[in-house]
Formats: structure tokens, C-alpha cells, sequence
């Protein structure tokens, strides 16, 4: 059985391609159109890519997997509309709420036509196969739990929205996935998170990880808390929430999309040239993140006192919270929990193409003990480009021991290597490295590499056998998407990777699963005694992460990086 699950358009589309169950290949589009998020593209290079690495055109496809219920999402939205007309009684005050719900891009034929457009069929129909629409939060939620190697669990699945609904509680047992309570738009989490994103200077649904970093930096405000009870009121005992509509969609929206006038008379004047740190911006992003990680653990909660697993699986966008996520895990009513590493809608291809597969009878919930799904390139390939661009390298004969010789001396190393990860995170094969006992690296790498906030924190990965000997940890983090704290005796020997509060946001590096990357990591080990490495995405602020050999050129030569580390090749300025 071989299935193509898609996703997009959207920010985030993707392809991946299961056969008989297993993984073959999976990717993001924005690798290769280099639009960051590629928001308003169906996933047409991704699904290219998918066929062509497992030497399959689309007539060995069986089936086609779409994560959007596009044919009752055209429906159910035009009647959710008029609900909310008959509500609120003011129909031109949902523009916004009419573009959130992305109408007119899901619809069914529009979605058909243009797949059979870009990829048409090599048979003599030239149709492409027969997709399958599924609900959006059911493929976020069969995407953790598929992939989570529980038996049984609790799942949320928490976005801004995906179709109507923003948020799905769920429970699985017995290899089937039960839905126990769903939240619907105006109310989202994801939504709220957004609003304050855009309200505090930032670019919603894109730049939230800032808000959550600048969090650090704000302390606990009452009479914040007590405004936010006007935007979002929750339960305590139940996670229960409510939008208030009025502060985000209905009225005037004078200076921003996503707030109204009146949301600006409570919280005050959105931030424009001021700097983030300003403790009023501080506190306020502290207070936001207190409030989702607190309804967050309420429905965490109420969801294991109905179903008694303490099993938790995450996905959806808001499950890019590494810090909710890190706190939810030090639960005492949680046991063991799994993130989806590819939590936004990068992971919902994978998700529909999981619930057709298992519909379908093949093996459910294999656990992914990688993320390393995406293009790989060949030696000659990598030697091509480097000759293209004219620039000087050579060959390695130890390039994991070489390139951390040169990391100890404070170089900072793009290296390109194997299979690209899929997800935002640089998970050793597409990452920039520099040594973490430079007190003052991560200014240097924000400055002179990636051109971002100096405030903005970096990330340690570390050899797996070595993880809770740094890390004060409730659970593992393969996939760097879970805060904890760092032991208080290595916060000042490893200081660039440890953000103002004591936290880090790590990986645990398997030898099993990416040998090469433990072996850089092994080889700093023997020359400083810590086998912990700053980690960023091999990219700069605004564009994608590095997929071919030419894109990592490309960022080489226009940052501050000093070498670059492609396949067993050294390129040095």
C-alpha cells in the first residue's frame, strides 16, 4: 500500500509518503520554493521530491491523504457563519474571522484542479489518484499518537484553528482514537498566542517562539492576569476557555488585524520601536505564557481524570511551546509524554496519510525514533556544487574530529550533512555549531550569523548518554522541543546555551539514529570534556532552513560563518 499524505496550502505544507506503513520520505515545501512557511502553496516540490527519492511516479500511488475535511468544511463553515451572525448580529465584523478559516482555499475542486495541474498522472487518464479529506485536528492528533509507540494515551491537539475547530482532546486505546471534548473558533489558544504576538511587534503565526523567549525576561504581574481575564477567562478545574470576541474580532481594528480598539484600551498602546526587553512588553509576554501554560495543564488534567492514562501525546502548532510542553511534563498525573517533533501543520501530511494507513489494516503506532526523513545528496552531487561556486575546499579525512577542533577554538560551523530533518528544529544535519563555553558565542552567532534579537536563546544538543547529567529533566528530548532546567553546576560552564532563567531547550543525540552528528559531538567531548554543542538551524532570520548543497553555499557566503562542513568536504574563510 503506498499513500501520499498532503498538506497545504497553509503555512507549513508538506508531503511524505508512506509505503506498507512505514516512512519512506517526508519534507516541507518551504525546502524548496524558499519561502519561509510557504503559506500560500500546495506542497507540489515536496510531493516530487517524496516520489522521486523512493523511485515511484504517481500511478504507483494508491490512495492520496489530504489533512483538511475540505468537502464538509465548505459546508459546516457557511452554517458556522450564520450562527455567528445570528450571535453577534454584526456579519462584516468576521472579516478576520472569515480569512482565519481560510475559506475559499479549501475547497475541494479548487484543491483537485490544481494537484492534477502540477502533477498529473503519467497514465493515459492522466488523473491523478483518489484523495481522501480528513479533519485537520484528527490528523494532528494521529500524528503523535501514531508515532508515539503508546499503547494507549491522552492526546491534545492544540492550533490557532483547523477548519472550525482550535482545539481536540482525545483519547487512544485499542488502536482507535476517541475524541472526548473539542473547543471551536472564536475560542483558540493558538489565536490568543497570535494576538499577542502581532500586539507586542511580531509577526503572528510566524514569530510566537519570540514571545515565549522574551517570557523569561517578564515576571509575574497581578493586575496583568487580571486583564487577561477579560480576553480569555479559563476554569482552574476544567481548562475550560472562552475568547472574549469583542477584544479580538468585533469592532474597530485601528492597529492591528487581530485586536480591536478596545483590546488596546486594556492593554494599552501595541509596541512599535520600543525594545522588546522593556519590562511593560517583559511582563506582558510572562503573563500571556503563564496563562496558556496554566489552562494547558488544567486540560491535561481534567483529560486524565476522565480517561486515568498518563500517557500524553501533543501536536499542533501551540505544542511548538517548548516551555508549556517541558512544564506539562513535570506534571505528577504524567508519566510519560511524546511531542510530535513536527507539531505544526508540517505534520498533518503525515497524520492523514497514518489514519488512511490504519483504516487500511497496515501496522498502527510505530514509534519515530528520528526526524531525518528529508533529501540527502550524493558525494558527487555536493562536488558539483562546490565547484560551481568558485570556492576553495578540500576533503576530510576525520571531519568530525577536525571540525571540532575548530569549534573549540571558537569558530562557528555550518554542517550540512545526511538527510535533512523534517520540523523547525536543526537536528544535527542541517545546523549551525559553535562551541557552548564561550560566555559570549550566542551574541556572536545572533549578531554575526543569523541577524536576530540578542536576547533570543540557542539551543545545546548533547550526546544521549550524557542528557541527564546536564539537563534536570522529567522526560527525554530527542527532538528539541521540551524546556528544563540546566543543572545549577553547568549553567556557567556551558552559558550560551542556557537562557536567562536556567533553562534549555535540548537534544539528546542518538548514535543509533545519526552516528555522524554523536560523532562531532563525542570528538568535542575528548577536547573539552563536555559533549555539548550550541545548535541553531542552518539558516538566517526570514528564510528557510538550508536544503541542498547550493542553498548552504549560498548562506555561507553571505554570513559570518567560518567554515562549512558539506558531506567529508571543508570549505574555510
Amino acid at each position: 500500500m503506498v499513500i501520499l499524505g498532503i498538506f497545504g496550502p497553509g503555512p507549513n505544507p508538506s508531503a511524505v509518503l508512506l509505503v506498507d506503513g512505514e516512512i519512506i520520505a517526508w519534507a516541507e515545501e518551504e525546502r524548496f520554493n524558499r519561502i519561509k512557511t510557504a503559506p500560500n502553496s500546495l506542497p507540489i516540490q515536496s510531493t516530487k521530491w517524496c516520489l522521486d527519492y523512493a523511485e515511484i511516479n504517481l500511478d504507483d500511488v494508491d490512495k492520496i491523504a489530504y489533512g483538511w475535511d475540505c468537502p464538509s468544511y465548505i459546508k459546516d463553515t457557511k452554517a458556522f457563519f450564520l450562527i455567528q451572525k445570528n450571535k453577534f448580529s454584526d456579519y462584516s465584523s468576521y472579516n478576520n474571522l472569515q480569512e482565519e478559516l481560510l475559506m475559499n482555499l479549501y475547497h475541494p475542486d479548487r484543491i483537485k484542479h490544481q494537484l492534477q495541474l502540477s502533477l498529473g498522472s503519467s497514465s493515459a487518464k492522466n488523473k491523478i489518484p483518489e484523495i481522501e479529506f480528513f479533519k485537520h485536528h484528527e490528523c494532528h492528533v494521529a500524528s503523535a499518537f501514531f508515532s508515539s509507540g503508546f499503547s494507549e494515551g491522552n492526546i491534545l491537539s492544540i492550533d490557532g484553528s483547523g477548519e472550525e475547530v482550535s482545539t481536540l482532546l482525545c483519547y487512544a486505546g485499542n488502536n482507535e482514537i476517541e475524541v472526548i471534548k473539542s473547543f471551536k473558533l472564536p475560542d483558540t489558544l493558538g489565536g490568543f498566542y497570535a494576538t499577542f504576538t502581532e500586539f507586542l511587534g511580531f509577526r503572528a503565526y510566524h514569530d510566537e517562539g519570540k514571545v515565549m523567549g522574551l517570557a523569561s525576561y517578564g515576571k509575574y504581574q497581578k493586575k496583568l492576569q487580571e486583564k487577561l481575564d477579560k480576553f480569555i477567562p479559563f476554569d482552574i478545574n476544567t481548562g475550560e476557555f472562552t475568547i472574549n470576541p469583542h477584544l479580538r474580532y468585533i469592532g474597530d481594528h485601528t492597529y492591528g488585524s487581530r485586536y480591536t480598539d478596545e483590546f488596546v484600551e486594556i492593554f494599552g498602546k501595541p509596541r512599535d520601536k520600543e525594545s522588546a526587553l522593556d519590562s511593560q512588553y517583559a511582563d506582558l509576554a510572562f503573563a500571556l505564557q503563564y496563562r496558556l501554560e496554566n489552562i494547558v495543564n488544567a486540560l491535561a488534567y481534567w483529560l486524565y481524570k476522565q480517561t486515568g492514562s498518563r500517557n500524553f501525546c501533543l501536536a499542533g502548532g501551540v505544542a511548538m511551546n517548548c516551555v508549556m510542553n517541558g512544564r506539562l511534563a513535570e506534571k505528577e498525573f504524567v508519566d510519560n509524554i511524546y511531542v510530535q517533533p513536527a507539531s505544526s501543520d508540517n505534520g498533518v501530511s503525515l497524520g492523514a496519510a497514518q489514519i488512511l494507513n490504519n483504516r487500511d489494516g497496515i501496522e498502527k503506532n510505530k514509534k519515530m525514533n528520528h526526524a531525518y526523513w528529508g533529501p540527502e545528496y550524493s558525494e558527487d552531487a555536493i562536488i558539483r556544487a562546490l565547484n560551481e561556486s568558485k570556492l576553495s575546499y578540500r576533503k576530510s579525512k576525520n571531519i568530525c574530529f577536525e571540525v571540532a577542533q575548530k569549534i573549540k577554538d571558537g569558530k562557528i560551523v555550518g554542517w550540512f550533512q545526511d538527510r535533512m530533518e523534517v520540523g523547525a528544529r536543526a537536528l544535527g544535519n542541517r545546523s549551525i555549531l559553535a562551541n557552548p563555553l564561550i560566555s559570549n558565542m550566542k551574541d556572536k552567532i545572533n549578531l554575526e550569523v543569523k541577524h536576530r534579537e540578542n536576547w533570543r536563546p540557542f539551543c545545546p544538543s548533547m550526546k544521549e548518554e550524557a542528557y541527564y547529567k546536564y539537563i534536570d529533566a522529567s522526560a527525554d528530548s530527542p527532538y528539541m522541543i521540551m524546556a528544563f532546567p540546566v543543572h545549577e553546576e553547568f549553567r556557567s560552564i556551558i552559558p550560551a546555551v542556557v537562557h536567562v532563567d536556567g533553562t534549555a531547550r535540548p537534544q539528546a543525540v542518538s548514535k543509533k539514529y545519526n552516528p555522524r552528528f554523536w560523532c562531532l559531538l563525542d570528538e568535542f567531548e575528548k577536547l573539552t570534556g563536555h559533549p555539548v554543542l550550541i545548535n541553531s538551524s542552518f539558516n538566517i532570520q526570514g528564510e528557510p532552513v538550508v536544503c541542498s548543497p547550493s542553498d548552504a553555499l549560498r548562506t555561507f557566503g553571505g554570513t559570518g560563518l567560518d567554515v562549512l562542513a558539506i558531506g567529508d568536504f571543508i570549505l574555510e574563510k
